[in-house]
């Protein structure tokens, strides 16, 4: 897949590749348990998984992403 990103406000084009893996169930670091419609994958350093979140709050982390 192709994605096009800006950094440093020149537009830049990379390519993402999955390594053969097409679901987040054949993933073994990823907690989507309680994943619901919206979530986002949130790393989690203490247990080294990612884990879907709905809700974001973290000591100093602050999220805008707009209204949907």
């Amino acid at each position: 897949m192709n994605t096009r990103v800006t950094v440093s406000n020149q537009p830049q084009v990379i390519k993402v590749t999955s390594g053969g893996v097409n679901t987040l169930t054949n993933l073994s670091d990823v907690n989507f348990n309680n994943a619901t419609d919206g979530a986002v994958l949130q790393y989690d350093a203490a247990s080294n998984t990612w884990i879907a979140e709905n809700v974001l709050q973290k000591s100093g982390l602050s999220v805008n992403c707009g209204n949907f």
